[in-house]
């Protein structure tokens, strides 16, 4: 074998072989084949004089890993061909050092797999970036030891809970975020407001505005507060014609589209988070979009330019736009989410690929966000008549506006809703007949919960993690039963609200989104050379394991209240309470007497979990 290339995904190497010839083989490390160690100091797996993480080879590659040293032994180039970010780095750094290959590795990266972007990599070969490793290993031993050391400490000081409580440097802030808007919504008082509008014929309805200098609310021109919305609308109510006073002509350009991030894609995609996160590592794999784990919103050049003569081509000129939005991110080795061939449109890619409905939907609003960016905006032409209520002997003002598409722009791909405004021919002094006043009473709203897409959005916005893990973290505190999904929303438990009180309550300084941040600055620092890593941490364990030894020492335990069914066992007569299996943290019914009484039941009652117990007590004896 002349040449080796190692990826991480098995499922990139059959689409990266069919650009290869028959001197490379491409096989997979199937992600991280090293571990770190839970030995040495508190178990913590660090070497803490040098601050260096245990790495041991995990136990689930061992054959994986023989394969890989066998093939490196047998060629001669080996090219490391894991992702291009940190975790990539680190991974390839492993691989460097596990297979002993310094001497003949070739470090290459790919932002898309597609035959241009392989040759391009093999063609300009790279080292491995040690500074991307090393802030991959101190983000790893930050986690570890936060992870760990809170975890084992709210095990100890939270008792009868639903799963075993765990924390994190991330997963703590994500549970922070969920549990501070629950509280927002409690403390929440709503404002009390009315609005009127005229309904008129073969028109919309016309809105009752105020003039600036008699806005009774900052937040709307419109809104008129419960003590004066009787007069008003009685006064209102009393003439049924609107004059016209002023009439203009204006036009707007709809705002343009901006390229997906991966948080971005997450909060607009209709799924929940891992759904999306799967859909679009699959797709990236497939060779059809390029790599999806970014936080950057640019589009290369050649990409632009090969874009903009498909548009021209398909569309038209003037359906090219002139400018595309788009910002570098924080770890800018990649481009924006996108496919990897503008002319591969969606319903092309779902008959080519054979795409589930799913990753057809995400492809589809991943095309559809990045030919909307290079396309030209749409051009809405806006009319807008001023109108007058002269009812007794007051003067109310209201506006009537009717908006048409004269260009519709990237509407031409993702198509829009066009109202039928009619002729309106209305002019300076006319009069208008009112079919009737409606008058409508509202109240402001609460903030909106999070949802997966909106809270990973914040997460991104606040900078407290990288965007390829948020899915993750999101995923942890539900498997914990931090929080819980109601109608897409997600909810705080009470043992999440415990468990984030004991946090705060033992690390103030800690369990906060500025921290948290901080770090990753810190990070994003040392992965460009520009801090010590070393002091990084050292610094932060003599701070913190003084803190910790003292809230382990003071901090009371708290014990959750027993969730009770209303309901008595039908074998001993105690209460009967909800439990939680400890694997899958399924919810089932037990006694309360456990393990003096061995009751179980499901929730629907239809399975009993009494026979499978004993049976498996009886085998064990």
């Amino acid at each position: 074998m002349e040449k080796l290339m190692i990826v991480e995904s098995p499922n990139k190497v059959k689409t990266i072989k069919k650009y290869l010839d028959d001197s490379y083989e491409v096989i997979s490390s199937v992600g991280h084949i090293l571990k770190m160690s839970t030995r040495g100091t508190n178990n913590l797996g660090i070497d803490f004089e040098n601050w260096e993480p245990i790495m041991v080879p995990d136990s689930s590659k061992s054959k994986v890993i023989k394969e890989l040293k066998q093939a490196a032994k047998e060629a001669k180039i080996v090219l490391v061909a894991t992702d291009p970010d940190r975790e990539g780095e680190a991974i390839a750094q492993n691989l460097v050092d596990t297979l002993k290959i310094e001497n003949k590795y070739q470090r290459i990266k790919y932002n898309e797999i597609t035959q241009d972007a392989i040759k391009a990599a093999i063609d300009n070969p790279l080292e491995i970036d040690k500074n991307l490793v090393e802030a991959q290993k101190t983000r790893r031993m930050l986690d570890r030891i936060i992870g760990f050391k809170l975890s084992q400490l709210m095990k100890a000081k939270v008792k009868n809970t639903p799963t075993n409580p765990s924390a994190g440097r991330v997963q703590s802030i994500a549970l922070k975020l969920v549990c501070d808007r629950e509280k927002e919504i409690e403390r929440f008082i709503p404002t009390y407001y009315s609005k009127i509008e005229a309904k008129i014929n073969k028109c919309p309805n016309a809105s009752f505005y105020y003039p600036t200098e008699l806005c009774e609310f900052k937040n709307d021109n419109t809104w008129i507060s419960r003590e004066n919305i009787e007069e008003i609308f009685n006064n209102i109510n009393s003439s049924k014609k609107l004059k016209v006073i002023d009439f203009k002509v204006s036009s707007k350009k709809e705002a343009q589209h901006t390229p997906f991030k991966q948080s971005i894609l997450y909060k607009e995609a209709k799924y929940s988070s891992q759904v999306v996160q799967s859909s679009a590592q699959k797709l990236f794999e497939e060779g059809i979009i390029s790599y999806p784990r970014t936080d950057s919103t640019r589009l290369s050049a050649t990409f632009i330019e090969k874009a903009k003569k498909y548009i021209e081509k398909v569309y038209g000129k003037e359906y090219v736009g002139e400018n595309v939005k788009g910002t570098s991110g924080d770890q800018d080795a990649h481009e924006a989410i996108r496919p990897t061939n503008i002319e591969l449109t969606p319903d092309k890619a779902r008959d080519e690929y054979k795409l589930s409905d799913v990753d057809y939907q995400i492809y589809k609003t991943i095309y559809n966000k990045t030919i909307c960016a290079i396309m030209a905006s749409p051009i809405r032409e806006i009319r807008r008549y001023e109108l007058l209520n002269e009812g007794n002997n007051h003067q109310y003002n209201f506006r009537l506006s009717f908006t048409n598409v004269t260009f519709d722009g990237y509407y031409k791909v993702i198509g829009y809703e066009e109202k039928d405004n009619g002729i309106i021919n209305f002019k300076v002094g006319d009069y208008i007949d009112v079919d009737e006043y409606i008058r409508e009473d509202k109240e402001t709203q609460p903030p909106a919960r999070y949802n997966d897409g909106s809270l990973i959005k914040m997460l991104d916005d606040i900078k407290v993690g990288r965007p390829s893990t948020f899915a993750s973290t999101i995923s942890v505190i539900k498997k914990r039963l931090f929080v819980e999904t109601i109608n897409g929303a997600l909810h705080p438990t009470e043992f999440g609200k415990v468990v984030l009180e004991k946090l705060i309550e033992g690390f103030p300084d800690t369990i906060t989104e500025e921290y948290t941040a901080q770090v990753e600055e810190l990070l994003d620092e040392i992965s460009v050379g520009k801090s010590d890593y070393k002091l990084l941490l050292k610094e932060f364990w003599e701070k913190f394991t003084g803190n910790f030894e003292y809230v382990t020492e003071t901090m009371e335990i708290s014990t959750l209240p027993q969730e009770l069914v209303n309901e008595l066992c039908p074998e001993c007569g105690s209460d009967l309470i909800y439990r939680y299996t400890k694997r899958d943290h399924k919810k089932f019914i037990g006694c309360s007497s456990f393990p003096k009484c061995k009751y179980l039941r499901n929730i629907d009652g239809q399975k009993n979990f009494k026979w499978k117990f004993k049976a498996k007590k009886n085998s064990v004896n």
